[in-house]
This record gives structure tokens, C-alpha cells and sequence, in this order.
């Protein structure tokens, strides 16, 4: 089992816990947890802290940060340990819960696009004589390697494009049939797939760990008097990184032509938490194009949470409420406000088709 060194920059130091726990999905034996306040521009670790990293008895060195090129070689260089950033280690949780082509695939052009400006700063290593034995490939071998990964890059952009038009063809054709679209987003561990379960009577894996969900899941129930397609799709987590929204697009598209979205968010978590992960949930629906469409907040895990933290939480929710957005408080496990829930898509679908204005119809 390798024992790894957590090393985590102040900006994510109120989020420790989460970060820690991105950490343990992957690996169980943190030796221990280094804050970083002054990130340094060579190796990342401030100059002070160096000769401890290198003296550690880790195996590896997880970063949680965006690391450059330079810093990930001149860090590996240093100190002899193998290197992981924020990115990488994201990657790795993925690729445990990836079960379909799709995901793998998603997976692995992720991972290319993340490796390959790594490669590219070693091939300059090399060329200029700094870089001696790193990946035990010399100066011609990085380049041919290099070379090798843009070729799979190529190959996988095509499969990944034949398996999205073939979504795309299943997606015409539901909506075809008339069938209003229903996407549940939100942070992963909100309980989006333990919502999507109770709303289409499903059994679909559910658990504490990060990622449980990773391709779209898609089942047709009865609202009102149609038949409406739920969608349950990937995680969120904070500072998603671009090449991994880039890379999921295809399974993040199902949102995109959603007639309502459900943005689950979990009541358990401090306010400011809640609020982040809120604003966290806007960014990545506009980054993927998503502008204006119903988005019902489904304050999630209420039981967890007495009454008046309840209402104090959605007395600061409603204050940041956009135009589009609606809040109702329910808890997915116990089966409390599903009911209201439903309703409350109900009367979006029908409003939406009328024209009419849900906010000043259901809030005042």
C-alpha cells in the first residue's frame, strides 16, 4: 500500500475534510497533511519545506492543486517521489467507478490531455540536458511517445464522437416522442443517485464515496399525465477542471437539452458550504452552455438537520436565488417532500408549455 504525503494550498484549507476525502478514495495511508500558503513557482513546496518532503519516508506526493509541467518534473527530480496533482488524483477516482466504454474512454482522454504537456516539458528537459533517466525514456523516446499519446488522443476523439452521436440519435428520438427530459445534477455525495432511485423506483449503486456515477443513467416515469425521462448525471466537485468538464461533455450534454434541472445540494453541510456549492453548480452549467432553463434546488438530507438550522439555511438560500431558480427542502433516503417535489415539476412542465411565469405563480 503506498504511503503518500498530502500536500493542500491554504485556498482549500476550510475545505480539508472534502479534499482529504478525495484523497482517501484512492489512497487509505496518508502519512500526513501539509498546508501550503505560498505556493513556490519551481516545485511548489516552499523552499523551507523541500529537504523535509525529500526526507519523508512516502512513497508519493499528492498535490492538491493544478501542479505546472516544470513544477510536477522539478518536484519528482528533487525528491525522488512520484508526483500526483489535484487532476490526476480526480482522474484516478474516476477510473475506479468507470464501468462503461464511454466513461473509460472519457477517462483516458482526460488523462492524454493531462499527461501530454508533461511530456512535451520533458522533451525540452531533455533537449537541453537537465533531465537524466526521468521516465527512463531519453530524448528520442519522449518524443516518439509523445508522438504515440497524440495519436490516441486522435483515436479516442473519434470513438467518443460515435458514441455521442448515438446518444444524440436516442435523445432525438425520446424527444421525438414527446418525452420532457429531467436532468439531477449537483455535488458528488449530495445524493443525486438516492433521488434518482426513489423517483423512477430503481436500484442503482449509491455510497459515500466520490464519483459513484459517472455515465448518465436514464429512466422513464409518470408525471401528472406524460411520461417523462429522469436523468441522473456525473458529480460536480469544486474547481472541476476544465479538461475534465471538456472531456465528460458528452455525458454532461444530456443537461444541456433538459427541459428542468434538479440541482441537488446536501443540507448537512455548513451554509457557506451549501452556498458554495451552489455558486460551483452555476459555473459549470454556464461553462457547458446552460442558460435560463427551470432549475429546482432539491436541498437535500433534511432529516439530517434540525429545524431552525433548516430554516435559517433557507432563509440565506432564497436571498442568492437567481430568476430561474426555485428551492424546496427535501430528504431523497427518508422520502420526505418527494411528493412536493414531483408537483413542483408538474407544474414546471405545464407552465413552461402555457408561457406562464412559475416564480409569481407558486411564491406569491
Amino acid at each position: 500500500m503506498d504511503r503518500v504525503l498530502v500536500v493542500i494550498p491554504a485556498k482549500y484549507e476550510k475545505f480539508l475534510d472534502e479534499e482529504i476525502s478525495l484523497v482517501k478514495t484512492v489512497y487509505k495511508d496518508i502519512v500526513e497533511t501539509m498546508i501550503i500558503r505560498r505556493p513556490n513557482t519551481k516545485y511548489y513546496v516552499s523552499m523551507n519545506k523541500l529537504e523535509y518532503v525529500k526526507n519523508n519516508s512516502v512513497d508519493k506526493i499528492i498535490v492538491m492543486d493544478r501542479l505546472k509541467p516544470s513544477q510536477v518534473i522539478n518536484l519528482t527530480r528533487e525528491t525522488g517521489k512520484e508526483v500526483i496533482d489535484r487532476v490526476l488524483l480526480i482522474l484516478e477516482v474516476f477510473q475506479q467507478h468507470a464501468g462503461s466504454l464511454e466513461a473509460k474512454l472519457q477517462i483516458e482522454l482526460a488523462q492524454l490531455k493531462h499527461q501530454l504537456p508533461l511530456v512535451k516539458e520533458a522533451i525540452r528537459y531533455a533537449k537541453i540536458g537537465e533531465l537524466h533517466g526521468y521516465l527512463g525514456a531519453g530524448r528520442y523516446g519522449y518524443e516518439k511517445y509523445y508522438t504515440m499519446l497524440k495519436m490516441r488522443e486522435a483515436r479516442i476523439r473519434r470513438e467518443l464522437e460515435k458514441l455521442r452521436k448515438m446518444r444524440m440519435t436516442k435523445r432525438l428520438h425520446r424527444m421525438k416522442i414527446g418525452f420532457p427530459h429531467i436532468a439531477i445534477v449537483g455535488y458528488t455525495c449530495a445524493g443525486k443517485t438516492t433521488l434518482f432511485n426513489r423517483l423512477t423506483n430503481s436500484n442503482k449503486p449509491v455510497g459515500p464515496e466520490p464519483f459513484t456515477t459517472l455515465s448518465p443513467k436514464a429512466s422513464r416515469i409518470r408525471i401528472g399525465e406524460r411520461d417523462v425521462i429522469v436523468i441522473d448525471t456525473v458529480g460536480f466537485i469544486r474547481d472541476l477542471p476544465h479538461e475534465i468538464i471538456e472531456a465528460f461533455y458528452a455525458t454532461l450534454e444530456e443537461i444541456l437539452f433538459s427541459n428542468i434541472i434538479v440541482n441537488v445540494v446536501d443540507a448537512s453541510k455548513t451554509i457557506d458550504r451549501i452556498l458554495n456549492d451552489i455558486y460551483e453548480t452555476r459555473r459549470i452549467l454556464s461553462h457547458i452552455g446552460v442558460q435560463g432553463k427551470p432549475v429546482i434546488i432539491a436541498l437535500n438530507k433534511i432529516d439530517l438537520v434540525d429545524e431552525s438550522e433548516l430554516h435559517g439555511k433557507v432563509r440565506n438560500i432564497e436571498s442568492i436565488l437567481e430568476s430561474n431558480e426555485l428551492l424546496i427542502t427535501i430528504s431523497a433516503e427518508k422520502n420526505i417532500n418527494i411528493d412536493k417535489l414531483v408537483d413542483l415539476m408538474k407544474i414546471i412542465l405545464e407552465d413552461k408549455e402555457n408561457g406562464e411565469n412559475i416564480r409569481s405563480k407558486i411564491w406569491t
